[in-house]
């Protein structure tokens, strides 16, 4: 057989031969059986070798809708559009208002307010007085008398008082302007202090019974019972004691208790106020045993008569302590402190 011979083909590249033999030429091309798997080949690489065609970008920009397919359907709202002003468009900015005039509060109104009410309430109190000055003028108005009234004895009518009723009035009024008051600094033996006013009388019947002075007076809501007075605080001191030498069941006694008795008489109730005080003294001396002195029992009864009695109860005590004076001379210093006792609790402003 002969030798097979191949063509040798030159092809340059970048100005570079390069061989190429046939037979590599051939061995390029594809090996088919029949023609149909040929014409398959030939589609494959002619689509193999087509340029692939590059993807569109995608429309990241949606494209605007068209208003006309909403515009008959109520029930769908469409966003208002914006204008977009251009580069050569002048744009007045916005005025704000200024802040000291939005600040400002407007003091005519609350003025006004306040003087509409204030005028309405002096109005409406006006006219609610002028009603009820009406009502109570028609409802507590005196009814005119009438020519029948009733004549009672003295000749006064029934709607007048009568003469001895203005008289006694008259009496009344000018011994309660008269009537004086005065501070009575005394000291006491007390012998208890009582809720009730009988207890308080029983215990004192209970001392008398035995020979002894005592009284009850109404101190500060209470009752107290009161054994002797004296001038002094050791005067009653030796009262106390000579109460305690007895046998009492139910009785304590204290001396020294300081009192502070406001007296009211018709007139001069200073003058009561020391007569009572020099009596309790020399009093209390006599009934310890001790006999006061002459000049000073002429002395009190020289006071006891310059005291000017208003009224019979008044002339009834000055004779209470003229009797007290007696009792003093003749020793008797208990009765003599049972008389100032008495007189003290008469007048004595509860």
């Amino acid at each position: 057989m002969d030798k097979h011979t191949s063509d040798t083909i030159k092809i340059k590249i970048n100005g570079k031969e390069r061989q190429l033999s046939q037979e590599e030429k051939t061995a390029g091309d594809l090996a088919v059986s029949s023609w149909d798997e040929k014409l398959k080949a030939e589609n494959e690489v002619a689509t193999a070798k087509q340029p692939i065609e590059k993807e569109d970008d995608f429309p990241w920009l949606l494209p605007e809708e068209d208003d006309s397919v909403f515009m008959d359907d109520p029930k769908v709202v469409t966003p208002s559009k914006k204008k977009i002003p251009f580069s050569n468009q002048t744009i007045t900015p916005y005025q704000y208002a200024n802040k000291k005039n939005r600040n400002r509060i407007n003091g005519t109104f609350p003025f006004k307010k306040i003087v509409t009410i204030i005028l309405l309430a002096i109005g409406l109190g006006f006219m609610f007085g002028l009603i009820g000055l009406n009502f109570l003028s028609n409802e507590d108005m005196p009814t005119m008398g009438s020519s029948d009234d009733v004549t009672t004895e003295g000749g006064s009518t029934a709607g007048e008082p009568s003469n001895q009723e203005n008289s006694d009035d008259k009496d009344t009024a000018g011994n309660e302007a008269a009537a004086s008051t005065a501070t009575l600094n005394l000291y006491a033996v007390q012998g208890g202090i009582f809720s009730a006013k009988a207890g308080a009388e029983t215990v004192a019947s209970q001392i008398k019974e035995k020979g002894f002075a005592a009284t009850v007076i109404e101190t500060n809501g209470s009752y107290t019972v009161f054994a002797g007075f004296g001038k002094e605080r050791t005067e009653t001191g030796s009262l106390s004691e000579t109460y305690q030498k007895q046998n009492w069941a139910d009785i304590e006694f204290w001396g020294g208790k300081e009192l502070s008795l406001t007296i009211s008489t018709g007139n001069s109730a200073e003058q009561w106020a020391s007569v009572i005080q020099e009596l309790s003294s020399l009093a209390a001396a006599a009934a310890i045993g001790n006999t006061p002195g002459q000049e000073a029992v002429t002395k009190i009864e020289t006071s006891i008569n310059g005291i000017k009695a208003n009224g019979e109860e008044e002339k009834s005590l000055i004779e209470n302590l003229k009797k007290a004076g007696e009792s003093i001379k003749n020793n008797n210093g208990w009765e003599a402190q049972q008389s100032v006792l008495d007189v003290t609790s008469k007048i004595t402003a509860n």
